[in-house]
């Protein structure tokens, strides 16, 4: 029997498909002209994006969505505010309720600044080989993953970048399972704006997800 796609990867479609706010009627529409089969063929190389953007008449990758790319940002944490404090900031459009003190205990004081990266490992990748990536991307002046307040932060300075992709925090995970899973947060475009958003630990993050990464300055 033939391996046929698996739930993580449908949902990965879906998300992607949420994110361009992809219409029925586009979708469909996509179906018809036959691309997506042309991509899905066994035979087909999908090594050159760019080959087939230039084919849709498409312009150019935005700097930070290439594969690999990564962007350099300054955050300022304050940690005197209460988690709910940082969330209203970054003003989003729609709250996973789950997203709560009872969930996310922040530790720190006073305010602290923070270099900030977004990591993109060209590849289909489970949370322990980002973390892992993430850890050993610079050894002589370490990256950690990124916590909530860190990406409430990001959010908040740089709302325009979810837009682009999801932005993963894998440094805070929920202190209880939401749906019987462990949960990271995550900034997302919904086709009505931006939303702050939970997805599972254990899932299997598609090459569009991006991972926040920090490192204290001054440390």
């Amino acid at each position: 029997m033939k391996d046929s796609a698996t739930s993580e990867q449908l949902n990965a479609l879906t998300k992607i498909l949420e994110q361009g706010g992809t219409t029925s009627a586009r979708f469909q529409e996509v179906l018809d002209c036959g691309i997506l089969e042309d991509i899905l063929d066994p035979e087909a190389e999908l090594g050159n994006r760019e080959a087939v953007r230039e084919a849709l008449k498409l312009g150019p990758l935005k700097p930070g969505t290439r594969p690999g790319a990564t962007e350099g940002f300054k955050l300022e944490v304050d940690y005197g505010a209460s988690l709910e404090q940082m969330i209203a900031t970054g003003k989003y459009d729609w709250l996973n309720d789950d997203i709560s003190q009872k969930q996310f205990q922040i530790t720190g004081a006073g305010q602290a600044e923070f270099e900030a990266r977004l990591f993109n490992f060209e590849r289909g990748i489970s949370s322990e080989d980002a973390e892992k990536g993430i850890r050993e991307a610079d050894h002589a002046n370490p990256w950690e993953p990124a916590k909530i307040e860190h990406l409430l932060a990001f959010g908040a300075k740089y709302p325009e970048a979810q837009r682009a992709n999801p932005i993963i925090a894998l440094g805070s995970v929920t202190a209880t399972p939401v749906f019987g899973h462990r949960s990271v947060p995550y900034l997302y475009r919904r086709v009505t704006g931006r939303s702050l958003h939970l997805d599972w630990w254990g899932n299997g993050w598609h090459p569009f997800y991006r991972f926040l990464g920090v490192r204290k300055i001054g440390s």
